[in-house]
């Protein structure tokens, strides 16, 4: 009889030690993804327009100076495709972002995100055609004839989706890799009857023997100019300090690269309001070109 109370007394004990075991090895790991999360960097990105390399170049130096300004790590991460890029944004990967309006206002319809600061000035898109095409001289005559455009969610090509909101009387999208350069040789080569072009790489980017062998169609309404979103797990006190610091001419040398690019006139960021975002997520109404 006392054998088999020791035998019982032996496995409880070792029940109770496997059970405070598990426990502590479970508390532990806990404890570390706690510690983890609440020191885990914080994470800058932008869209995928251009390679590793341009974009560490590019946004780089802005994570560092931030890194400094909020003593907190802030890395740069390139997102490698624009796949990738939706993907991370939809599981809200991403602390700071800097890109397009029609994403800032889905993340702040979305995420809680919250506009920061935007580049002045504001995006427009110009639809054209070629001088020779000379029966097509409206909008509506593209119908069911190849239009060109950069591939969806790109700005200029959810704007060009918009024109065309019914589907049965659109034109055939041809999603065009390679920038606006690339958009302007097809048109050029006969392979589209039409394309979507940004206004300032129409008006101020393509020679004017090339831009007199177009003819403009429609111009987009202008939309807000690019700008910087934070999620909820910024602080109001780093976000405050990222304001001050990028709306003014001290934060300059970080955000260089960004405005030589896409605002050269500009010498800061300026404050985004909330109101500037509404009616600007038009990526709900495309979900079907890929967002």
């Amino acid at each position: 009889m006392r054998h088999r109370v020791a035998i019982f007394c032996n496995v409880q004990a070792a029940d109770f030690t496997r059970q405070f075991t598990l426990r502590l090895v479970f508390g532990l790991v806990a404890t570390s993804l706690f510690f983890s999360a609440a020191h885990a960097d914080i994470i800058l990105t932008a869209p995928p327009r251009e390679t590793t390399e341009a974009g560490e170049k590019l946004y780089e130096p802005l994570a560092n100076s931030l890194s400094e300004l909020l003593g907190e790590k802030v890395v740069y991460q390139h997102p490698g495709t624009w796949h990738n890029y939706q993907k991370q944004l939809q599981n809200d990967k991403y602390d700071i972002v800097f890109d397009g309006p029609h994403f800032a206002a889905w993340r702040m319809t979305s995420l809680k995100a919250k506009p920061l600061v935007r580049l002045p000035g504001s995006l427009r898109f110009v639809l054209v055609t070629t001088v020779a095409e000379n029966d097509i001289n409206k909008v509506k005559k593209l119908i069911g004839k190849p239009v060109c455009t950069l591939p969806s969610p790109n700005l200029g090509a959810l704007t060009l989706y918009s024109m065309f909101p019914n589907p049965v009387t659109q034109p055939e999208f041809r999603q065009i890799r390679g920038g606006f350069k690339q958009v302007t040789k097809e048109l050029l080569a006969g392979n589209c009857r039409g394309a979507i072009m940004n206004s300032t790489f129409f008006y101020k980017k393509l020679p004017v023997e090339t831009r007199n062998k177009f003819k403009v169609l429609t111009e987009s309404s202008p939309i807000i100019n690019q700008g910087i979103t934070v999620s909820p797990r910024v602080s109001k006190t780093a976000q405050r300090k990222m304001l001050r610091a990028l709306t003014t001419q001290s934060g300059t040398a970080a955000i260089r690269p960004i405005l030589d690019r896409f605002a050269h006139k500009a010498n800061a960021f300026i404050p985004a309001k909330k109101e500037e975002y509404v009616g600007k997520n038009l990526l709900y109404d495309n979900m079907v070109y890929g967002w």
